[in-house]
């Protein structure tokens, strides 16, 4: 990851909250009168046995018999395992599927007949490379790519209840897509959201990306429980901001926690504290 420069207390105190809050959350246990009780609790017997918190260990590259079809190491994986299965490789595929594929992958959009014939037409070694940077290089990735984020976000154009009136956040849509377009650091890129305001001298951008904080369904219908939208709605809007920033605590502590997890007791409330201050 590319040095983003950051070094403000404010912010790295912000997001050491977020590391350590689950540990000292058990202090404000009474929060706990907020959350609404797990659906049902998962059976686990070692819950850190799980693939996602195991640190990734490079696999020894697999011997395979038909050496001439490997270009890269990955191959060696795929050919290996159809060689185990008595399967033979695909053919390759012709050009014209390849670059569809390639853009529908990368940008979301099938390539146009002027990009179709200019790969075509390209006899260099390197002309599928070339329509990779093409489509990295293009405004419609951030489009493409950006969306996966922003539905974790809970992004949306309407307010979610009964009127479901039009909300007017569109800058922060178009700040996710920028961020994916200019290959933001993830760092930068989680410290603008939640703390963007807390930056010295903060710009316009950096005040903007904190509208990932204001993602949230909100309901003016007439008979709505003032006390119930105090606390659920903006529970529910936290759960769903942080399942993206620390899935395997907010989520698992909610949904699916064993029933002596300590995820249970603790990882929910710290979120709901957060709001708090």
């Amino acid at each position: 990851m590319a040095d983003s420069g950051i070094n403000i207390s404010l912010v790295q105190a912000s997001v050491s909250f977020f590391a350590w809050a689950p540990l000292w959350a058990g202090l404000f246990i009474a929060a706990s009168d907020l959350i609404e009780p797990p659906i049902e609790a998962a059976e686990t017997k070692e819950p850190k046995a799980h693939w996602a918190f195991k640190s990734p260990v490079r696999p020894q590259v697999p011997e395979v018999k038909n050496k001439k079809w490997v270009r890269t190491p990955i191959d060696n994986f795929v050919l290996a395992r159809l060689e185990k299965e008595g399967l033979k490789p695909s053919p390759e595929a012709d050009k014209v599927t390849l670059l569809r594929r390639l853009s529908l992958d990368v940008v979301g959009l099938p390539p146009t007949i002027a990009e179709m014939d200019a790969f075509l037409t390209d006899k260099s070694s390197e002309a599928y490379e070339k329509q990779v940077e093409r489509l990295l290089n293009s405004p419609h990735y951030g489009e493409r790519w950006g969306r996966h984020w922003l539905d974790a976000a809970r992004y949306a154009d309407s307010d979610g209840f009964e009127k479901d009136k039009p909300r007017f956040i569109w800058a922060y849509r178009d700040w996710v897509i920028n961020a994916f377009n200019h290959d933001l650091p993830y760092d930068r890129f989680i410290i603008e959201q939640i703390a963007g305001d807390q930056l010295p001298n903060p710009n316009q951008d950096d005040l903007i990306a904190t509208g990932f904080l204001r993602n949230s369904m909100l309901n003016e219908e007439g008979g709505v429980d003032p006390e119930r939208e105090l606390k659920i709605i903006p529970l529910g809007a936290e759960r769903s901001r942080y399942t993206a920033l620390r899935e395997g605590i907010v989520d698992v502590a909610v949904l699916s926690p064993p029933a002596d997890s300590e995820a249970t007791r603790l990882g929910f409330s710290a979120v709901a504290l957060f709001r708090a201050f």
